[in-house]
């Protein structure tokens, strides 16, 4: 029987796949969202829709009602207050679930790294909480390649990282949330996601470049030019960060749990290349 399950964050570049693959499953979702219209035609019926923000306890309260779990895939600004408000909503209420998406290098020596502080922190009052969990520790999505690209130019920023990072493709971490609730061996657990194969940063770049933006003009960059850039006009801030973070504590977490009980990720990096939409010229 399929649960009746909240959203939290379904129009993001991993809530948007989990929330298909939930949807695909019978389960009953509804989704709490600052712009309806958006969600609305992103998902058409496939969910109930409701107008909220996650920040708010009122609307998060109301949200819930109803419910039996609740998903959690938010954006670091407000991931912390929304997981506060499900745990204290959640307390007053019989719930079957809550999945939470944190980082594949969330532990405790990298605390500052704002990201990994506001994650721990959420794990922290998701474990604390008493109710049934799964906080899933995924690492790079190949996506976010995507956001390298600004209107009619593209960045390439060098990493010092040579081992390289298992990038995985988000329809396949959409199955993987979806599994998990189909299956108690998750309960409890904090499973790491990781693609099938490694490629360092720039070369995965390099490969969606020229694949899909031939015409894009490439700008290669030193992680050092990237950070100045950042600082002086407010782009590429949150990826250049992440590079940096990267570069220095590496690929984290053993994804051999995730894969026994949820099967592993399958879409290889040139499988999802050849399923990129190309711009037209």
């Amino acid at each position: 029987m399929g649960k009746r399950i909240l959203i939290l964050g379904a129009t993001g570049t991993l809530g948007n796949p989990v929330t298909r693959h939930l949807a695909d499953r019978d389960h009953s979702l509804r989704i709490l969202t600052r712009s309806v219209e958006k969600t609305r035609k992103m998902f058409d019926d496939m969910a109930e829709i409701v107008e909220g923000d996650s920040t708010n306890r009122i609307h998060i309260e109301n949200a819930i009602d109803g419910c039996d779990a609740v998903h959690i895939s938010l954006p670091t600004e407000s991931e912390l207050v929304a997981v506060r408000h499900v745990t204290k909503s959640f307390a007053a209420r019989n719930m079957n679930l809550i999945s939470y998406v944190s980082g594949t290098s969330v532990r405790e020596e990298n605390r500052g790294f704002r990201l990994i502080d506001v994650k721990m922190r959420s794990e922290d009052l998701i474990r604390n909480s008493d109710i049934p969990y799964v906080i899933f520790r995924p690492t790079w999505v190949m996506e976010v390649l995507h956001k390298f690209v600004q209107g009619n130019k593209a960045a390439v920023i060098s990493s010092r990282n040579s081992t390289g990072i298992h990038f995985f493709a988000a329809a396949d971490f959409g199955r993987m949330v979806a599994s998990a609730y189909e299956d108690e061996r998750v309960l409890g657990k904090r499973l790491f996601i990781h693609g099938p194969e490694s490629i360092i940063l720039p070369e995965a770049l390099e490969t969606l470049l020229e694949a899909c933006y031939p015409h894009v003009k490439v700008v290669h960059l030193k992680l050092w030019q990237a950070r100045l850039i950042a600082g002086l006009t407010g782009r590429m801030d949150s990826v250049s960060q992440l590079i940096q973070y990267f570069d220095k504590v590496g690929e984290l977490g053993d994804p051999s749990e995730a894969n026994t009980i949820l099967g592993a990720p399958s879409t290889t990096f040139g499988d999802w290349i050849k399923c990129q939409e190309k711009p037209r010229e």
